[in-house]
């Protein structure tokens, strides 16, 4: 089963360094309260910018990854 979390996890990294608004994390489903979501990612150590949004009342968001343009899905860590 997929958590909220990996849900808010996955649609920032998708679309890595592009500002998401947060009606698409709740159409992705992770629900109302994924304010709770990106906070607890942000305590693990992921880069998660927030600005109002220009066209809703609702924030938009963005994981920061070095190295990665706008709209690249970086690669997934691999341990050596």
């Amino acid at each position: 089963m997929v958590t909220k979390r990996e849900i808010v996890y996955t649609v920032l990294r998708e679309r890595a360094n592009e500002w998401v608004n947060g009606n698409d994390l709740v159409a992705a489903g992770a629900g109302y309260r994924f304010g709770g979501r990106i906070h607890e990612l942000r305590q693990a150590g992921h880069a998660i910018e927030q600005r109002p949004s220009k066209s809703s009342a609702v924030h938009e968001y963005r994981l920061v990854i070095e190295d990665v343009a706008p709209g690249q899905i970086p690669l997934p860590l691999v341990a050596a």
